[in-house]
């Protein structure tokens, strides 16, 4: 029997082979993308599943609703209350060094640069089972001084892994290698290169104020999150914070910070879960659309086989045998769709990666091939169970006797099935210009700074510009052809802040908001572009502003504020600001702070994306609690790079010790949205599919259409209608269904685009035209498509079609 079906099908495809040749284009097309999807959703969603105990691993945020803002860091002093909270098991910590240690060392006069350093708690391995590949990585976890570094750092270090023993001289400490381990796999939200126990003489003794520590917990069993989370809010307000209500504590799944944290002190760049949402949906449209095309084109075909299956019924076969083999013949088409799909996807691949940033493949291992055949099977079925069904129901007597009736059902499901097709085509045209839109919206908005011709030089010791006022650093930068309105800060505007403070004014209350604030030398309003409304940049010709000590000891600098701080302190212009003497909390205590003195007010300041709201934002002259900065230069002449390859020969010569990085602000900006870009992208990709495939559909269709009207359109030609009134005709039917598609895709896009677009402060409204270009768009490549046929059989003879007839 499976012979007499391969003879059965191969003979119906050769009968028909456009028919198959567009129904296998379409379903590898389709299938292809959805492939591609399939892969990079499953490693979207395989980040840190590997851990043990995930299922009840969490990691401590805290959210500042006054702020704003929210980061998963809370102080290590913290550590003695959790571990007496009954619902917590145990609790792991790891600290980023990089603001605490000098990275730079010396191995045999070699001049060396760490990568990224972290303090762990002894127990981290429990938490993130690590490979040791050489010595003993919990001696680098308990003992001071000692390093675990990752094979991937101790090859770019060394050139081999064979490094156990070997020490590396730092500024203020020397190394031990105690161990390598393997280096961390790319489906973790973990990044770090180095580690080392997190002892007190490293890391200090922090308040619990001062937040230090990525925090994670596992729960013990049958815990209630959301009664722990609600325990240890109160209690962190109650120790940090006096009792005031100043942040919410929030528990993180471990599996689902990868896809859902937004915070701006994540270890590495996050997923987005609104981005594998998408592409999970429009691989599933893309997929529809292909067996949408499968069934209109099988149901439409089905009279050329009406004869086939009567002969069939009138020699004794059952219906169950007739929709058995037609599935199989669908499956068969599905089989060859995916194998062809598969060499799509592997052409595909590496254009693919660079896409979406992930390292994809599809190989022949037992769980894709499984996937592949479960694929094979269920497009088959899926998409042959209606053609099968119709087929096999045609009536023997009624075939045989030349009185085939076509019924209702199958016209109605090939018309319902291209409205949804043509819907889904707006819908994502809609969507694809709506994205671009939107992302040069943003691009171009106003940020409260300068991006143009601003280049930022990352990495800078502290010492080098916060020491003195007068740095040498900045008049030999300074100094330089092509650059000027050279400054620095202790933090980048197309990131984050990287500290915050209290700031007191005359009648606030102790529990005053914490507010962010940046570090910074003279002349930061004209370096960074800032918008001066009242008062004027930090100058060294006024000495005072530099931070110094009084005679009394106490500290004193100048400042300048947001337009939002001014409005928080009562204020009613930036004008009335100037001057005041306000006080710049260092701590807890009253002894912890020193006099500030505004001389400045700019425009709020948007750090980081849109996505983000426009925090309050101050900037000292002089101080900064962080160990490196940036450095903030203008390029004044010729082209950029020219700018930027000055520069670092410059840097070089004043440190050449130093690894440093020079930046394009613009560029830095740009890379905020690179998540959004990346959406965009792929939309407008699934956008051409889609529209290639409905137009493979209306294709195979028309054809159908124009091949069983010949004797109509025959007749009408000899009564006198032109070609283009013929034309016309075919795709009228069309026409009208392309205006049902446009009730259903115009509410269900702008529902789901609002809601894409509510998760930005700064918003684009999509104008109604860009719907009725959407519509005229499919509208034009719907008459186009069925023109290709009509043309053809509106100039055929009539007197041929007729005799034919």
């Amino acid at each position: 029997m499976l012979n007499q079906y391969l003879i059965t099908a191969y003979r119906a495809m050769l009968r028909q082979k456009s028919h198959s040749l567009l129904n296998i284009l379409g379903l590898a097309v389709g299938l292809s993308a959805a492939i591609l999807i399939a892969l990079f959703v499953s490693y979207q969603l395989s980040f840190d599943r590997f851990l043990p105990h995930a299922d009840n691993t969490y990691r401590l945020q805290q959210h500042w609703p006054s702020m704003g803002m929210q980061a998963p860091l809370v102080s290590s002093a913290f550590n003695t209350e959790l571990n007496n909270v009954a619902a917590v098991e145990q609790v792991f910590n790891l600290m980023d060094l990089s603001q605490k240690v000098d990275p730079k060392v010396e191995h045999i006069g070699q001049q060396l640069q760490l990568g990224t350093l972290f303090a762990a708690s002894s127990n981290l391995t429990e938490l993130l089972p690590l490979t040791t590949l050489a010595g003993d990585l919990q001696r680098a976890l308990t003992e001071p001084d000692q390093l675990a570094l990752s094979s991937d750092e101790a090859r770019r270090l060394f050139g081999h892994t064979e490094v156990v023993g070997a020490t590396l001289q730092g500024k203020a400490q020397r190394w031990t290698i105690a161990a390598v381990f393997e280096t961390l796999p790319d489906n973790s939200h973990f990044a770090f290169d180095l580690l080392t126990a997190a002892n007190p003489a490293l890391i200090g003794t922090p308040s619990m104020g001062h937040n230090n520590s990525y925090t994670y917990l596992r729960t013990r069993p049958g815990a209630d999150t959301e009664r722990l989370a609600a325990d240890l809010t109160a209690l962190y307000d109650a120790l940090a914070y006096g009792g005031k209500n100043m942040v919410t504590m929030e528990l993180q799944a471990i599996t689902d910070i990868h896809l859902d944290a937004e915070s701006q002190f994540e270890m590495k760049t996050n997923g987005s879960r609104f981005v594998v949402t998408v592409c999970t949906g429009l691989s599933l449209l893309l997929v529809a659309i292909a067996l949408i095309n499968f069934v209109n084109m099988s149901t439409a075909q089905a009279g050329r086989r009406a004869r086939e299956v009567g002969v069939k019924k009138a020699l004794g076969a059952s219906q169950p045998q007739l929709v058995s083999q037609f599935l199989f013949e669908s499956t068969l088409l599905a089989l060859v769709a995916v194998l062809l799909a598969t060499g799509l996807v592997q052409l595909a691949l590496p254009w693919f990666n660079a896409l979406v940033e992930a390292p994809l493949a599809l190989t022949a291992s037992p769980s894709h091939l499984l996937a592949l055949a479960g694929l094979t099977l269920g497009m088959g079925v899926s998409a042959g169970l209606y053609p099968a069904l119709f087929l096999s129901s045609f009536s023997a007597k009624r075939v045989l006797s030349g009185d085939l009736q076509r019924g209702k059902t199958a016209i109605v499901v090939r018309k319902s099935l291209l409205t949804l097709q043509a819907a889904l085509s707006i819908g994502l045209i809609v969507a694809a210009v709506v994205l671009f839109q939107q992302l040069a919206f943003l691009k171009s908005q106003p940020v409260g700074y300068e991006r143009s011709q601003r280049l930022e030089v990352s990495g800078l010791p502290k010492a080098a510009l916060f020491d003195h006022a007068d740095a040498a650093l900045v008049q030999r930068i300074d100094a330089l052809p092509g650059i000027s309105n050279v400054s620095f800060a202790d933090a980048s505007l197309t990131a984050t802040t990287n500290t915050s403070t209290k700031l007191l004014w005359p009648g606030a209350s102790a529990d005053a908001p914490f507010l962010p604030f940046v570090g910074s030398g003279y002349g930061i309003v004209e370096a960074q572009g800032l918008t001066l409304l009242a008062g004027r940049d930090f100058d060294s010709r006024f000495g005072a502003d530099w931070y110094h000590q009084q005679d009394d000891g106490r500290g004193f600098a100048s400042i300048i504020i947001t337009e939002s701080i001014a409005t928080m302190a009562g204020l009613g212009s930036p004008e009335q600001a100037i001057g005041k003497i306000w006080r710049f909390k260092t701590g807890r205590g009253a002894d912890a702070e020193f006099p500030v003195k505004i001389v400045g007010v700019v425009a709020d300041i948007q750090v980081g994306s849109a996505r983000e709201s426009r925090s309050p934002l101050l900037f000292i002259c002089g101080y900064s609690w962080v160990s490196q900065a940036n450095l903030i230069v203008t390029a004044t002449q010729g082209p950029i790079n020219l700018a930027i390859g000055t520069l670092k020969g410059e840097l070089q010569q004043l440190l050449p010790q130093q690894d440093l990085t020079v930046t394009v602000v613009e560029e830095n900006y740009r890379a905020l949205y690179r998540q959004d870009e990346r959406v965009a992208t792929l939309v407008l990709i699934f956008c051409a599919l889609a529209v290639f495939l409905t137009c493979i559909g209306i294709f195979g269709l028309s054809s159908y259409s124009a091949q069983s009207r010949r004797k109509e359109l025959a007749i009408r030609k000899v009564l006198g209608a032109s070609r283009l009134d013929l034309v016309n005709l075919l795709a009228k039917e069309y026409v009208l269904l392309l205006g049902i598609s446009v009730l259903v895709a115009v509410p269900a896009a702008h529902l789901l685009l609002q809601q894409w677009l509510s998760s930005f402060n700064d918003r684009i409204t999509p104008s109604p035209l860009l719907y009725l270009a959407a519509t005229a768009l499919v509208c034009a490549i719907t008459w186009l498509t069925v023109a290709s046929h009509g043309l053809r059989s509106a100039s055929a003879r009539p007197a041929g079609v007729l005799k034919a007839e």
